[in-house]
């Protein structure tokens, strides 16, 4: 009996370049559009950054970059209100620094 080496003998044909298209075509299909937030959204955005701000208490915040949503949870840290950034200490004391406009959702934990 003859053994071949099935899948593994076609990859030749294949270039590095093309395998990795192939990897992130579905990756683009996983991708959202940034949701429209009302007035009051952004207002109870303001009023929850603001209260975990001066009362040290836990957020989720929820922040869409390049189509793709992420969830961070901590406290806010500071907020830069001339370059528009919130600096949040997560709960493993790193901080991130993200920009007003990616953020899409913030909820007391």
């Amino acid at each position: 009996m003859i053994r071949d080496r099935g899948k593994m003998k076609w990859q030749g044909f294949f270039m590095s370049e093309h395998t990795e298209l192939l990897k992130q075509i579905p990756r683009e299909y996983e991708k959202v559009k940034k949701p429209e937030l009302d007035e009051q959204e952004l207002e109870e955005i303001q009023i929850i950054t603001m209260e975990s701000l001066n009362y040290t208490l836990t957020i989720k915040m929820t922040i869409w970059k390049d189509g793709f949503k992420k969830t961070y949870e901590g406290i806010v840290d500071k907020i830069d209100h001339i370059n528009m950034y919130i600096h949040l200490e997560t709960n493993d004391l790193d901080t991130l620094k993200f920009h007003i406009n990616e953020v899409i959702s913030i909820e007391r934990v």
